[in-house]
Parts: structure tokens; sequence; C-alpha cells
């Protein structure tokens, strides 16, 4: 049987080509993922439409339902008909989205719209490195793939931190809807500049393999894979739980000025960036359990910080310094959990298994994610102290760095090595 025809793509570009390319996919990257109404999500939907906070965290768990289950249709249009076309039509899907989340008071809409948002970020979430590293190896170019993808993220870290701090003065000043619509011309003006991205050129490029569950069980036979599937997946837990937190902490906390509310999630951002720094130091001195630990330990003292926090601090200054402090310990565990997470199973699996393990590593734990988001009983703990709440996030926090620490299949140093 004959292989099957690759994608249609342009003719092959110059150098100049590829390199307006790379400067337009750098501000597309500043732009598609700076969702400026993230930081003031929780007042918009319980404040100003009166939704529940279980409410509240079932329209979350329909968006990480609909991206799961959008990868895997916009995985094969992407790999046959291109990856570009998927970065124009995400951010347009997006913005739509953003203006009926902004506007309508229904639940029912509004998580449709949470839906629709997950659908679109699923076009773009992926997409965007497959498009990066096509661009370059259509002209030979791929060993700067690395190079460029750090760039790209440095300015997507960026755009999304000056989207957080806008959302919550737009917020402060011109009351929510407006920071969801701020957001919806943010990602208009995304598809625009993808649409002035150059295709990519493909030659026989290989398909893709779509993630699914089977993948994941596939994956079991290899030594190890069920400890670093098992930690992913409570770092990547523990950390979405911690998220939707934030703004519930700052107004029981009588915390209420919305432009500090933006101005938390910009700096926390910039810890996580700051924080990836420090991988490489820490494994190499603790090696791989002992980073897993400490990933986790990290996370359970920000709880147990939290849980011990009072507003007895004085000013609404202080408290907010204190806040984003102990918030700021999550995001050190933020900015260790990919590169750990992904070293770790790219050292136990062989390379044909590689592209789809590494994919399947990421939907098992979105999954497990979106089951919490619907079954936890968020109206307790979004209760008005979250005492209680921070309290057992805490003990499982703990609970579970033990558990990873003895489970590890030793306490040798590992040293990374280059992917196979």
């Amino acid at each position: 049987m004959d292989a099957p025809s690759p994608p249609p793509s342009s003719e092959p570009h110059d150098a100049g080509d590829v390199d307006v390319g790379l400067a337009r996919f750098r501000w597309f990257a500043s732009l598609a993922f700076s969702f400026a109404w993230v930081p003031i999500m929780f007042t918009a939907f319980t404040r100003d439409r009166g939704f529940t906070g279980g409410q509240y965290a079932e329209l979350w768990a329909a968006y990480y339902v609909a991206m799961v289950v959008a990868e895997l249709p916009w995985g094969w249009v992407a790999d046959r008909f291109g990856y570009r076309r998927l970065l124009v039509a995400g951010p347009f899907v997006l913005a739509a989205s953003f203006v009926v989340l902004g506007r309508s008071t229904s639940f029912e809409v509004c998580q449709l719209a949470m839906m629709a948002t997950g659908a679109g970020h699923a076009m773009i979430s992926g997409a965007d490195s497959s498009y990066l590293y096509e661009l370059l190896r259509g002209v030979g170019r791929q060993s700067e793939a690395l190079a460029a993808e750090t760039i790209a993220h440095r300015w997507r870290l960026f755009g999304v931190s000056a989207a957080d701090l806008a959302g919550g003065f737009i917020a402060w000043g011109f009351g929510t809807s407006l920071a969801f619509d701020f957001s919806a011309a943010t990602m208009f003006l995304a598809g625009v500049i993808a649409w002035g991205l150059p295709s990519e050129v493909r030659r026989g490029a290989p398909s893709r393999p779509a993630p699914s569950l089977r993948t994941a069980a596939r994956a079991l036979r290899f030594e190890g894979v069920v400890w670093v599937f098992g930690w992913y997946a409570a770092v990547f837990v523990l950390l979405r739980i911690g998220f939707q937190l934030y703004q519930p902490t700052l107004l029981a906390e009588d915390v209420t000025d919305l432009r500090l509310h933006g101005g938390l999630l910009c700096v926390l951002n910039l810890v996580a960036a700051c924080a990836a720094f420090a991988v490489m130091r820490t494994y190499a001195r603790l090696g791989e359990r002992g980073t897993a630990f400490t990933v986790l330990a990290l996370l359970g003292a920000s709880f147990a910080g939290l849980a011990a926090f009072g507003s007895d601090f004085g000013t609404t200054w202080t408290t907010f310094a204190v806040i984003a402090l102990l918030c700021a310990w999550q995001q050190v565990s933020f900015g260790f959990m990919h590169p750990l997470g992904r070293t770790a199973l790219n050292q136990r699996i062989p390379p044909a298994e590689r592209a789809s393990l590494l994919s399947a590593q990421s939907v098992s734990a979105r999954i497990l994610f979106s089951a919490v988001m619907f079954f936890a009983p968020w109206d307790e703990m979004l209760a008005s102290d979250l005492h209680d709440t921070y309290v057992t996030l805490a003990v499982v926090a703990f609970a579970l760095a033990g558990l990873f620490f003895v489970t590890h299949h030793s306490g040798r140093r590992r040293t990374p090595r280059p992917a196979a």
C-alpha cells in the first residue's frame, strides 16, 4: 500500500521568509494564550453572575473535558491539513467564546462557551510547537528549534503576565465584562497575525500519534512509568486546585481590589519563569527522587502556610504581599513540573513510543483534574475562610510527597541524558 501523501504546502521558503515567520510567531505566542479575564474569573462568575461555587467548578470541568476530547480530532486535522490553519482558527474561536462569557448570565450558555474555549485552546496547544519545528525543518534549520521554542515561550510568559495585569486594571475600572472583551480583541489580533504566518513546508512528515487512554495503558509495561504518570498527575491536580483558590483567598482576606488580583497572577507567572532556571541545578544535587519529593513538599508548605494565614497583618498591601509569597511557592513547583515530568518519562520509554506517551501523560492528568472539578465539594471548599480546604490540601501534598519518595525505584542520583 502506498504511503499517504503529505498535506499540500507552499513552495520552500528562503531564510528571510523564515526569519520573518519567526518574528511574527513570537508576537502570536505573546497574544494567543493571554486570557486577561483569568485573574478575575471567580468574581466575574460568582459575584456578577451569581453562580455558586459548584457551578463555577462545573464551568472549568467542562473546559478541561472539551480540551481533552478536542485534542484527538484537531491533531488529525493538523497532521493532514497543516498546523498554521489551526493557529488561525483557534484564536477566532476563542474570541467568540470570550464575548459570550463576558455577556451571558445563563449558566448553561456559559458552560457551552467554556466548552468552546477548551476546544479553541486545544487547536493552538501543540499545533504551535509543531508549526515552529516544521517551519525550521522546511529549510533545514531544525537544529535551531530548541532556541526558537525557548524564545517563543519567553514571549508567551511575558504576554500572559501583561494580560493578567491588564485584566485586573480593566475589571477594576470598567467591570469584569470588559476584561472578557479585551481578551476577545487580543485573540482576534492573534488570529490576524497567524493569518500572516508563512505556511510550513512538510515533506512526508510523520503523523503525530493521537493521545488516548489506550496509549496511557500501553505505557504501563515500561518500568517506572506508573510512578511518573502518578507523580505528574498529582502535581498537575494540586497546582490547578491551588490556582482556582487564588482569587477566593484574596477575597476571603478582604483584598477586593481587582488590580491586585491581576497583579498577583502577573507576578506568579514571572516567578514560574524564574524558577525554571533552578531545575537543572536542583536535579543535579537531589536526583530525580529528591527533586520530585521537593516539588510536592513545596506545595504542601504553601498550602500549610495559607491554612495558618490570618488577616491580622494590618494593611491590604501587607496582606496581599503575604498571600503572594505563599502562592509563589506553588509557582516554584509549577516551574519544575514540566521539565521533570517530561524528562522522567523520556528516560523510561523507547523513541517509537515517545510522542504518544508524552501526549498521554498530559491527557491523563487533565482527565483526573476534570473528575476533581466535577465531583469535589466545591461549595464547601470555597467557604469563606478556606482554612479546612488548605489543611486538607497540605495533608494530601505531604502524604503524596512521602508516597512517591518511598515508591521510587531507587535513591540513586540520575543525570538527565539526551533523548534517543
